[in-house]
């Protein structure tokens, strides 16, 4: 494995962190920048194959290089079939299939795809349109990105502080089962585990699926109530604890989560759920994320400003599907959802994601 490089798609805030930080390692692995526009094929040779993260506004900076680089739509890229082993995709949710899709070929049984993204249902997506047969798919990695990390420029990235974190783990065979064992996993997937837990800036740890299925239900719990209400408003996240006339909204947001969350199959031998997955739990919990998070911009409301597609299918519409599917009615999160893509088709943005 030491001789596979790590392949990354999504040169965002997060996949220039990561393909930085793994290049920061003691012992560097080879990493190879996966790209789907020329322009940003461009601007990376502009740079000298650098990518640059800085410790805040004005803290240290570091550049690294000795990247791999493909051009998907070029030469470069249609002479590239050689197996993928790991793979770490950073695009945002939306855009996982259009991403995976003109590598698909070379990612099989022996490969690992991590995942670090906001949102449930990427998994579930990805096997019914891209690999359908169990025997031959790739393993996943799931992860919780705790970072706070922008773009000043591509390649130029900005850590706002060295208290974030990582988690990460490998999904079980059914991605909404933390019930289900995760695979025995295979040496890519070890190796792509070590690296990514090896780095010091990362921060990263790494989970057992169950407790992390757990962790990302409760971070998409406050991600239902701040990212459609923050984009819809078009306020930062802090706004939320002043505007009265939106708590009966965030209230009734929380209790459809709450009634889905502990209803799910995968957390009925979990004693801990049911309290922690509680109306009042998730009320703590979306209160302290919001004061912890008072001056930022959500994710989504960022993407609206700018045009992007949202993940507002992988959030509100992750409760409201798997509403369906255990006879709970989700009118809040459906109304939200169908808002959201509305104001995303007023802009002519609805399904435009970029990669």
């Amino acid at each position: 494995m030491a001789s596979s490089p790590i392949h990354i798609v999504g040169l965002g805030s997060i996949g220039t962190f990561i393909a930085h930080s793994l290049r920061s390692l003691p012992t560097r692995p080879p990493v190879t920048l996966i790209l789907h526009r020329a322009g940003l094929y461009d601007q990376y040779v502009a740079r000298e194959g650098k990518l640059r993260v800085q410790i805040g506004e004005s803290g240290p900076s570091t550049d690294q290089g000795g990247f791999g680089v493909e051009l998907l739509g070029k030469d470069l890229a249609q002479q590239a079939t050689d197996p993928i082993r790991c793979l770490v995709v950073t695009v945002k949710a939306s855009a996982t299939i259009a991403a995976l899709r003109s590598i698909q070929h070379r990612l099989n049984r022996q490969s690992t795809i991590c995942l670090l993204q906001n949102g449930l249902g990427q998994v579930e997506q990805l096997n019914e349109q891209l690999f359908p047969n169990p025997h031959t798919r790739p393993t996943y990695i799931s992860g919780i990105m705790r970072l706070g990390v922008y773009l000043r420029s591509p390649f130029d990235a900005v850590l706002a502080g060295m208290t974030g974190s990582v988690t990460v783990g490998t999904v079980g065979g059914d991605a909404n089962s933390s019930a289900e064992p995760a695979p025995s996993p295979s040496s890519s997937t070890r190796y792509l585990l070590d690296r990514l837990t090896e780095s010091s800036i990362l921060q990263c740890t790494e989970s057992a699926w169950a407790d992390l299925f757990q962790a990302q239900l409760l971070k998409l719990s406050a991600n239902c109530v701040i990212n459609p209400l923050t984009a819809l408003l078009d306020v930062r996240n802090g706004a939320l604890l002043n505007n009265l006339e939106v708590l009966p909204l965030q209230r009734q947001l929380l209790q459809e989560v709450s009634r889905v969350f502990q209803r799910l199959p995968a957390l009925q031998d979990r004693p801990d759920a049911q309290q922690q997955f509680s109306f009042p739990s998730l009320e703590a919990s979306l209160i302290s994320v919001i004061q912890q998070t008072a001056s930022n911009s959500s994710s989504m409301r960022e993407d609206l400003r700018k045009g992007r597609a949202t993940e507002i299918d992988f959030i509100n519409g992750w409760v409201v599907q798997q509403g369906e599917s255990l006879g709970v009615d989700c009118p809040a999160n459906r109304t939200l959802r169908q808002l959201i893509r509305a104001k995303s088709n007023s802009a002519g943005t609805e399904g435009l994601a970029p990669l």
